[in-house]
């Protein structure tokens, strides 16, 4: 969506997505979270010079002694904002199992307080912590009246820690309009349609470059302030909200404009060079279009189809199969992970359920239907069309409740195989049933998978340049090391 002088000058989705469809933020998410921090020193509830372990979390020093006690009592509000605070976390800490307060002082220290600067999620969910201590009120209950009512956006999901926090670093779920709607309210200095939200004091605040260099490995050198991504390399100021797996938000305040993109794509570095190869220039030397290109131009921003070759389903039928294996209950060896979702969204979730454990197949018309469990779970049904369109489901996983848009076909093979969309979020998934007499393979894949985020991860944290090789073995990687995965082959068997 690209937005000029308030209004949308363009915009277009894959399908089954629309503009209603809410998005997982992952860490843009963070910029909502600092602009809490900002409304609530506006209102006096927060000072950044607050040391918050002692003010916030003074029995969990109880336990510490020397240097970590030493550290802990000199991180402040400003520390963390600015992921200044000097000790690294994992996204890999099961958020199912640990305080997540402890997770961070149990870390050693990388660094004294506001002497460098290290990316963590975790930083924004004692932010989240400090807006629920100081208020009473989750995130959520203040930024709606507010944040969200006065921008008309929609109460958004927000996802919790065991003890009834927003998560604050990630877990939130915006609409591409409403992520739109806040940018142009930070172009606008904290002004939207009139209304004050926040103070051009935090404004300039937030966005100063705390830090002048982060991630060369990306192309932009972007600055960072309180999480915000600030450019100058090229051309005049832009801010950036970013969330992995290609949720970005560009604003150009010079040019009154803002292009957001929710994806599923881990190739950061691509995008932003995308961006700016067109934008702020599309701005300042716009081009009439003659007939031509209009047209042109009308088929590029429509709605299409969802892109990766393997989510385009034959819709091929086999009625023998199909009368075969309808209705027989299948047993499969569980796996740590969800089969239906991408395994960094499950393992954020503090509510997991755990792989598929039974599965009865039957077909109609139209579709291919999935009755299955996950683990513990309460029975769940998926319709996968069999026609070349997908069928709409909703299914509650734990806690969360997800839209599964799915594709059916057999194979020459003889393998029947599901292709599931996972609207609003960010992996989806592929499973395919080899039948082998009483025996049922099941294969996984993601997409993206797991050698993408691997590869991520590596130049985001690492700053350097992995090859799509070393791509390819990672994803190998993954499989091989599955039970930390949820690509992982299992077997099952026909019960009756």
């Amino acid at each position: 969506m690209v937005v000029r002088h308030g209004k949308v000058a363009c915009e277009c989705h894959w399908a089954p997505n629309t503009v209603n469809t809410p998005h997982d933020m992952f860490s843009l998410s963070k910029s909502v979270t600092a602009t809490a921090i900002g409304i609530a020193i506006d209102e006096g509830y927060v000072s950044l010079d607050t040391r918050i372990y002692e003010k916030y979390f003074p029995h969990k020093l109880e336990g510490l002694t020397g240097k970590q006690l030493e550290w802990a009592k000199k991180v402040t509000v400003h520390d963390v904002l600015s992921m200044r605070m000097g000790k690294v976390t994992s996204v890999f800490d099961d958020k199912a199992k640990t305080d997540w307060v402890n997770g961070i002082l149990d870390k050693p220290i990388q660094f004294e307080p506001n002497s460098d600067w290290k990316y963590i999620s975790e930083n924004a969910y004692l932010l989240s912590w400090i807006i629920q201590r100081e208020t009473g009120m989750t995130m959520t209950e203040f930024l709606t009246p507010r944040l969200y009512e006065p921008l008309d956006i929609k109460i958004p999901h927000w996802e919790q820690s065991q003890v009834g926090v927003d998560a604050g670093g990630w877990g939130l779920k915006l609409t591409v309009e409403d992520i739109a709607k806040i940018s142009m309210l930070y172009i606008n200095k904290g002004v939207y349609n009139g209304k004050r939200i926040f103070s051009e004091d935090w404004f300039n605040k937030a966005t100063y470059p705390y830090t002048k260099k982060t991630y060369p490995v990306f192309s932009d050198n972007a600055e960072y302030g309180y999480q915000v991504w600030i450019d100058h390399e090229h051309h005049d100021t832009t801010y950036r909200f970013t969330g992995l797996y290609g949720q970005f938000s560009f604003m150009f305040p010079d040019q009154d404009a803002c292009v957001v993109i929710t994806a599923s794509d881990t190739r950061d570095g691509d995008a932003i060079s995308a961006v700016f190869k067109h934008f702020p220039k599309a701005f300042i030397e716009p081009k009439e279009l003659d007939d031509k290109k209009q047209f042109e131009f009308k088929a590029l921003t429509s709605t299409r189809a969802y892109g990766p070759d393997f989510m385009h389903s034959l819709g091929r039928r086999d009625a023998k199969r199909e009368s075969k294996y309808s209705n027989r209950m299948m047993k499969f060896v569980p796996l740590p992970f969800s089969s239906t979702q991408g395994a960094l969204t499950y393992f954020m979730w503090r509510k997991k359920i755990g792989g598929l454990t039974d599965v009865v197949l039957s077909f109609d018309k139209d579709n291919a239907i999935m009755s299955f469990k996950e683990n513990n779970s309460e029975r769940m049904t998926i319709k996968a069309g069999m026609n070349n369109e997908y069928t709409h489901n909703v299914i509650t996983l734990g806690e969360n409740e997800l839209i599964v848009d799915a594709q059916a076909t057999w194979n020459r093979d003889g393998s029947l195989e599901f292709f599931l969309y996972n609207s609003g979020r960010p992996q989806s998934k592929r499973l395919r049933f080899i039948f082998k007499g009483n025996t049922v393979i099941l294969k996984q894949n993601s997409y993206p998978g797991f050698g993408a985020l691997a590869k991520f991860n590596i130049e985001f944290n690492m700053g350097m340049n992995v090859g799509s090789k070393f791509e390819n073995f990672l994803d190998v990687g993954g499989k091989v090391f599955g039970a930390f995965y949820s690509d992982t082959d299992t077997v099952g068997r026909f019960v009756k």
